[in-house]
């Protein structure tokens, strides 16, 4: 699998420190020239479908609970990985830590049924929806949130990937 992107965003350098480490998986879902994403009505920024793979778990399996939690829907299949971002920062909850979170993102095909959201609490805060919209107008919005400095670790990476499949599409 291939590395994309290393986001380094430590904001403090303290040498050799504990490096709490997670995977995540993201889903890429296209369809008639639209992505699927998840809007936040609350940041007004858009992101991957996908999420942390929890103890014990595999990629793929995680990324099926994952799209089904927050676009409600059902993964028809999983096809070839475009590769992978890492990021590191300080921890938030230890200032003493490093956090390194590694993204990988996989093409997928879903079903047309669609089911209800089952969001994590900070997801229902954040207003997650599904959306289908056109990579063009995600890299709009995502830029102008990046650029008036958004929050969420995720920005950054999220529109740097939609610039990815943006050079990739004809």
């Amino acid at each position: 699998m291939k590395l994309l992107k290393i986001f380094d965003k430590r904001s403090k350098l303290l040498g050799h420190q504990p490096i709490i480490y997670r995977d995540a998986v993201r889903a890429i879902i296209l369809k008639k020239g639209m992505i699927l994403l998840v809007f936040s009505e609350e940041s007004k920024e858009y992101k991957f479908p996908g999420g942390g793979v929890k103890d014990l778990e595999g990629r793929e399996t995680a990324l099926r609970r994952e799209v089904m939690e927050e676009v409600g829907k059902q993964i028809n299949s999983i096809n070839e990985s475009l590769g992978y971002v890492d990021q590191i920062y300080n921890d938030i909850y230890d200032m003493r830590k490093y956090f390194f979170l590694r993204s990988y993102y996989y093409f997928c095909e879903v079903f047309d049924d669609e089911y209800d959201q089952d969001l994590d609490i900070y997801e229902q805060k954040l207003k997650f929806v599904p959306k289908w919209v056109s990579i063009d107008e995600a890299i709009e919005l995502n830029q102008i949130k990046y650029d008036s400095g958004s929050e969420y670790h995720w920005t950054e990476r999220e529109l740097y990937v939609l610039k990815l499949l943006k050079e990739m599409t004809p």
